[in-house]
């Protein structure tokens, strides 16, 4: 893994391309698909026509949905807050095939508002639509966020 979660800097994506789901940790910047941006290797407008020759540009980035649970089950009880959670929560999802964006990015930055022409772009939560077997969080049936958020919300009650 090149990257680890920031929170609001460097972050957890979901992309859909060719039927195929992966995962990449990168810098924000990229995911505000229809401005120019610098550091997206001179790609105008990320959208489904260019989505090939950025994901191949990002390959770096990539990382598994083991490497991402193996890193939240060993983090789990490092965190003393739940707000160290919250860099380790998937926050956009880019659908190219369908050309679907939502972000549930937790800073008043509206990266929907950014997306191509004729793409639907949309603040909301999107955990239902990541493949169950893609859903890095569940550990043996359990949803370690809200694990996480219960233990450590009563920790800090406790305090």
């Amino acid at each position: 893994m090149k990257l680890m979660p920031e929170y609001a800097q460097i972050l957890i994506v979901g992309v859909v391309f060719q039927n195929s789901w992966t995962w990449y940790i990168t810098e924000r910047e990229y995911w505000f698909l229809n401005i120019e941006m610098e550091e997206r290797f001179g790609i105008e407008v990320l959208d489904e026509s260019t989505a090939e020759t950025f994901l191949h540009k990002i390959e770096k980035y990539k990382v598994s949905t083991l490497e991402l649970t193996d890193m939240i089950v060993e983090l789990k009880n490092v965190f003393q807050y739940y707000d160290e959670v919250l860099e380790f929560l998937p926050t956009i999802y880019v659908d190219f095939d369908n050309r679907e964006f939502y972000s549930s990015f937790p800073e008043p930055m509206s990266f929907e508002d950014y997306v191509p022409e004729g793409w639907i772009g949309e603040y909301k939560s999107f955990y239902e639509l990541v493949p169950v077997e893609e859903r890095y969080w569940l550990v043996d049936n359990e949803n370690l966020f809200e694990k996480l958020y219960k233990d450590l919300r009563k920790t800090w009650f406790d305090i």
